[in-house]
């Protein structure tokens, strides 16, 4: 005979289970900030170790890396680092010296300007990559190749993944407007705070 109580006493069995994945998640995640934790600060004790012969490092090497893929705004450089523009206007200054970036006309906007590879600049991108690649692929002889593609890939997602939440958080997206309502706003609040005229 079953009565309320021993109902109520009955486990729930989608939650339970619920909860497990979410336990498990939780801690595969932890292991996986662990262990980019530790890759960071082997990567950062090998550089200092052997410092590069190319002289240039995080973000002017980052802005290298992302010009090589074409011309863009400071500020758009600034997003894709995840820096404050101040810190890319600090870092362009030795690259612009060393004849490595250029500034050219913009396209679309004939007020604004583009950063761009000089030819020296994308010679510079070529030994960075050749000596890096040079210094770990003794490391990764071990390895297997199809091992080492899927975590290029996997590492490329993650990357994706956090940078896309972190521009979220650095550029919320502006309040959509109701679709509910088909005449105009007559809330004088909305109009001021919201710019809806």
């Amino acid at each position: 005979m079953y009565t309320v109580a021993s109902c109520m006493r009955q486990p729930n069995k989608p939650q339970e289970a619920e909860h497990t994945v979410k336990h498990e998640r939780h801690d595969a995640t932890a292991e996986l900030l662990d262990s980019l934790s530790k890759l960071i600060r082997t990567s950062r004790a090998l550089s200092q170790r052997r410092p590069p012969s190319y002289g240039f490092s995080g973000t002017p090497l980052g802005i290298l890396k992302i010009l090589g893929a074409g011309d863009a705004r400071a500020g758009d450089l600034a997003g894709a680092l995840q820096v404050a523009p101040s810190v890319v206007s600090r870092a362009l200054v030795p690259l612009e010296q060393s004849q490595l970036i250029e500034r050219r006309t913009d396209p679309d906007d004939a007020r604004a300007a583009r950063l761009g590879l000089t030819e020296a600049g994308r010679q510079r991108l070529a030994q960075v990559r050749h000596e890096t690649v040079g210094r770990f692929a003794p490391m990764l002889d071990s390895w297997d190749s199809a091992d080492l593609d899927s975590l290029a890939q996997l590492l490329g997602r993650l990357e994706a993944t956090i940078g896309r939440e972190l521009s979220k958080e650095l550029h919320p997206s502006p309040p959509v407007a109701s679709a509910a309502s088909n005449g105009p706003q007559t809330n004088p609040r909305l109009d001021q705070n919201e710019g809806i005229a």
